[in-house]
């Protein structure tokens, strides 16, 4: 987790996190997910002009693939150890964040993810469960152990394997049941 959070990264999350504040109920506690090339930001809080707290993690959907996964798909070994990498980035978060607070993103690789499950589409959004993103994640790991990648519609490079792994050590290990997944920010 970076401790000293870049202007432009700060700048972004606030922007991310004001634009879904307009779209989500003003009392609920609202945390908001960006996983971009070179980090992943999670932004949370109450407030509607910006998030109460901010977090950056060292990790993202090209700079994850291009430092654990030398293969295409990665091996198990490639993927177990971005795993635990991911995980020792998320975990503290755990006893930080606000409880029973909401998940949202506007990531299209969260997106591109999801609509390879089963989602549930509302008004708000497209709302993808972890048991779903369990499923996906368990299709993708079934080709990392030899299934041959042509027998699943999955994308076959390693940036869309990162995403699908940072989403799943978030959702998972900060106890998330479900993202809501909003329109592109404009």
């Amino acid at each position: 987790m970076k401790t000293i959070i870049p202007g432009d990264i700060r700048n972004q999350a606030h922007e991310y996190y004001s634009a879904m504040r307009q779209l989500v109920d003003e009392d609920a506690s609202l945390t908001v997910l960006h996983i971009d090339n070179a980090y992943t930001f999670i932004a949370q809080g109450v407030k509607a002009d910006k998030p109460d707290n901010l977090w950056v993690f060292d990790i993202g959907t090209v700079k994850t693939a291009q430092d654990f996964f030398k293969h295409v798909p990665p091996t198990p070994g490639e993927v177990e150890y971005a795993i635990m990498e991911v995980e020792d980035e998320v975990m503290p978060l755990h006893k930080l964040l606000v409880p029973n607070s909401s998940l949202y993103t506007f990531d299209s690789a969260v997106r591109e993810a999801a609509v390879l499950g089963v989602v549930t589409e509302t008004s708000e959004g497209i709302i993808f469960a972890r048991s779903e993103m369990e499923y996906v994640f368990s299709r993708l790991a079934a080709i990392i152990s030899g299934r041959p990648a042509s027998q699943d519609v999955l994308p076959a490079d390693n940036t869309f394997a990162a995403s699908l792994l940072i989403l799943r050590e978030v959702m998972h290990h900060l106890a998330f049941k479900e993202i809501t997944i909003l329109p592109h920010k404009g």
